[in-house]
């Protein structure tokens, strides 16, 4: 690998459902205080408060994305100030995900499973997700590039390989037809008839960007290039008129934060490829 090479997406792209500021925000229940849902609180392994969702109670929880998030935040902490705690932690976060990942296919790829349910798309515990993966390979990029250890790029390796392999094979690769072409699709959740999410399909476009920049692997940026083509071909369908766009192709309309984060992704895009498709909806939801 290259020495580090400090790549900050200007636009921070979260899951489709996680807010990484545990702030101040209580919501009440009885005696008990929570933090407000979505909320990462800090523990050894950082716990996310989901507490209601479509009438399941889900509580706490660990989600794998989000001590990915946990642990480049404390990369990036580290590398502000060259206080050598916040690459402990950094480390420390991802030897957890070493840990918990699950081997598939004969062992030849990897995932992180979640061991909770997501109701409102109807997933069982040990769902997974192309964004999930995405991000903790970035994680484990640092954990590398800030150890020198080898154990996170072969795992690293392993998890790209899951980006081949078709979920119904038990990785996160969905293939659509139109009009007699196969376009690659990498769904954020990750089931035969996904939802499509597309702000989690841009980030994790642009995190497999982001590898290929630091590594050069040769796989990094095929999966990269093949998931432009089909954002490219499928952008079009999320387009809701009147200056909206369309969070899933269920037909659910992205609220204001999903909405503005589908511009500032449409914007990195353009800036990176200079693809006019990606300026023509930028400038067709931008609504300043």
């Amino acid at each position: 690998m290259k020495k580090i090479v400090f790549i900050l997406i200007p636009i921070i792209l979260f899951s489709a459902c996680i807010n990484l500021n545990s702030n101040q925000n209580k919501e009440k229940n009885n005696s008990i205080v929570h933090p407000s849902k979505y909320s990462v609180v800090e523990a050894d392994i950082p716990l996310t408060y989901y507490g209601n969702i479509d009438g399941v109670e889900l509580g706490y929880q660990i989600a794998p994305h989000n001590v990915a998030m946990k642990s480049l935040e404390a990369f990036y902490k580290f590398h502000d100030t060259g206080n050598q705690s916040y690459r402990d932690r950094g480390l420390y976060l991802a030897d957890w995900l070493l840990d918990n990942a699950k081997y598939r296919g004969n062992g030849n790829f990897v995932v992180w499973e979640y061991s909770y349910p997501w109701p409102p798309y109807d997933l069982k515990p040990g769902w997974t997700g192309s964004l999930n993966q995405a991000t903790i390979i970035k994680a484990l990029t640092f954990a590398h590039l800030y150890s020198g250890d080898k154990k996170y790029t072969e795992m690293i390796g392993k998890a790209l390989n899951a980006f081949d392999v078709e979920v119904k094979d038990g990785g996160l690769k969905v293939l659509r037809e139109d009009e007699g072409k196969i376009y690659v699709w990498y769904p954020e959740y990750a089931k035969e008839d996904p939802p499509y999410v597309l702000n989690g399909f841009i980030t994790v476009i642009i995190r497999l960007r982001e590898y290929y920049l630091i590594t050069t692997d040769k796989k990094a940026e095929r999966l990269y290039q093949e998931g432009l083509v089909s954002l490219e071909h499928y952008l079009p369908d999320y387009d809701a008129g009147n200056k909206r766009s369309y969070y899933d192709t269920l037909g659910n309309i992205a609220n204001d934060h999903y909405h503005e984060m589908h511009v500032a992704q449409l914007n990195s895009l353009y800036e990176y490829t200079k693809n006019p498709i990606f300026k023509e909806y930028k400038e067709k939801w931008e609504r300043n």
